[in-house]
């Protein structure tokens, strides 16, 4: 099971957080592999996340991203989003080419359930799985030119196809779309993504992206892994599950890294 994730610097903690719930809550952690992606995380962070992965006998592999690669079309309109989210879209070419699957997850949630069952699902047939974001205008599917009988995927939770991805280039066509559509481009890589690949994604169980937007729209007793989207966020208000966040910190002993480096 290859998981891969991005972060910046100010991130690190929330990543540890995430990797932290996810092993936690995986049952066979054999066979397991985690990439980073980042730019600037700083040798006392990533220190601390190999220390919060090695509790569970596992090492994350760090992969450095030269941030001039995204400046060109950096979008600065959803101002808590940074570059890194444009890491998941390089995922099929930073990893080996024998690796034909890859689950990308943001750093900024929480996983309470094994992604084992998640990485499971069968996606051979579909370029990626995700979750459906419920709420999105048809104005805005509109102005991606996404026909109104699909929808349009959260793009923080990915199970992705690489083969098919290296196959048909989809790299090169999210970048392309990106640059040639600036001032359609709202949520900069995810619009990018779901332009391109509107028809080639299996929808997954809400239950798996939990977002505040789903939140908002739908209940669910019990989510497999909650996604803090938007400005408020478990460690900066009163979040409604900014309890099980501050759990999960407090288990993976991030604060109290400070005394051992």
């Amino acid at each position: 099971m290859y998981i891969v994730t991005a972060s910046s610097d100010g991130y690190a903690k929330h990543l540890g957080v995430m990797l932290h719930s996810l092993l936690e809550n995986l049952d066979n952690k054999t066979d397991t592999y985690i990439f980073i992606i980042e730019g600037n995380i700083s040798s006392e962070n990533k220190c601390k996340l190999q220390r919060v992965v090695g509790r569970f006998n596992l090492q994350a592999e760090f992969i450095t991203i030269d941030d001039d690669f995204f400046h060109s079309f950096e979008n600065r309109k959803i101002s808590y989003i940074g570059k890194e989210t444009y890491y998941r879209i390089i995922i099929p070419d930073l990893l080996r080419g024998d690796i034909t699957k890859a689950l990308y997850l943001d750093c900024d949630l929480i996983v309470k359930e094994d992604i084992s069952t998640l990485w499971n699902i069968n996606i051979d047939d579909y370029f990626l799985a995700a979750v459906e974001e419920l709420g999105v205008k048809k104005k805005r599917k509109k102005t991606l030119s996404i026909p109104k009988k699909f929808g349009y995927f959260n793009a923080g939770v990915l199970l992705i196809n690489l083969q098919k991805w290296r196959e048909h280039n989809i790299l090169t066509q999210v970048i392309q779309y990106i640059r040639d559509n600036p001032t359609k481009i709202k949520i900069m890589d995810q619009d990018g993504l779901n332009a391109i690949l509107h028809d080639k994604w299996l929808e997954l169980d809400p239950k798996w992206n939990y977002t505040t937007d789903i939140r908002n729209r739908l209940h669910i007793d019990n989510p497999a892994i909650i996604h803090f989207t938007g400005r408020n966020k478990p460690w900066n208000s009163e979040h409604p599950f900014k309890q099980e966040y501050f759990k999960y910190l407090s288990s993976s002993l991030w604060e109290q890294e400070n005394e051992l480096i």
